[in-house]
């Protein structure tokens, strides 16, 4: 993985700091600086006109190729890009933020979402990767193997190159598959899986995601007595003036899911097969 610049860490270096973080605040390196830019350890070299053009971006990632600059971005016809935050990067998808990071941080709220789920031992599907910290945390928190699904391959792509992302690509007990969760789940076997994580895009974008047939499919590849989180957003939030959480957990009620309940401090909604 190449070396990573965001506006605080070129900042840094104009201002003479020669030991700073180059994978997004994993770890601190030395760094070479001279009068016209840097040298990083793998030997690329940053000019200084580079490093205050970084330095005025604060919401972009670069990594450095064959004297370059380059954003950690995709565009084809949707726009993805990484933003730093105070801890694990969010990813962007034409403008829109994937985690929440007002009060939190992505890789905070997901410690919080499984630890909503109760996850301990066992198998656990999670049903939208984007950029895989909730199914490494579903591992880190006791899972024995985690089954993540996501339907866009530039995604994946933002993710190999998220130092915060690596477990996804090097951690075995971690199966990725691309494709489209709503269709592959009737390939799964009934009472396979332990746990459930639902993360799903917002209403507008996904909205069979949040249909119960597709709820359905989550009861019967869900074990008796296993667990489901589905994150739902604020409470009372509407989409075309629908409660969205109301009408997750109704729909969740009637295809068999008892014990619902919401948790506000991650926004999202608990249930278990009985």
């Amino acid at each position: 993985m190449p070396p990573l610049l965001i506006a605080e860490t070129a900042r840094l270096i104009l201002e003479g700091v020669d030991r700073v973080s180059l994978d997004l605040g994993l770890s601190e390196v030395g760094v070479a600086i001279g009068g016209d830019g840097v040298v990083l350890p793998d030997g690329s070299v940053v000019g200084l006109g580079d490093l205050e053009r970084v330095a005025d971006r604060s919401g972009a990632v670069f990594f450095p190729r064959e004297g370059e600059l380059f954003q950690v971005a995709i565009s084809d016809g949707h726009y993805y890009k990484l933003v730093p935050t105070e801890g694990a990067p969010t990813l962007e998808i034409d403008g829109v933020q994937m985690h929440r990071t007002k009060g939190t941080t992505p890789d905070a709220d997901s410690v919080a979402k499984i630890e909503a789920l109760g996850v301990d031992g066992g198998r656990v599907l999670d049903t939208c990767t984007g950029l895989g910290y909730t199914a490494l945390e579903s591992l880190a928190g006791g899972g024995e193997l985690v089954v993540t699904v996501e339907v866009r391959p530039e995604v994946l792509r933002m993710a190999e190159m998220n130092p915060w992302s690596s477990g996804l690509f090097t951690d075995g007990w971690v199966h990725k598959l691309v494709g489209d969760v709503y269709a592959l789940v009737g390939a799964f076997p009934d009472g396979f899986f332990d746990y459930i994580v639902h993360d799903p895009p917002r209403l507008s974008h996904a909205g069979e995601l949040y249909g119960g047939a597709f709820y359905a499919e989550l009861w019967r590849v869900l074990r008796s007595g296993g667990r489901v989180f589905h994150y739902t957003g604020e409470t009372g939030s509407r989409y075309r003036r629908l409660d969205v959480r109301r009408g997750v957990m109704q729909r969740l009620r009637e295809v068999g899911f008892r014990g619902l309940r919401y948790h506000g401090d991650v926004m999202g909604v608990t249930g278990v097969k009985l």
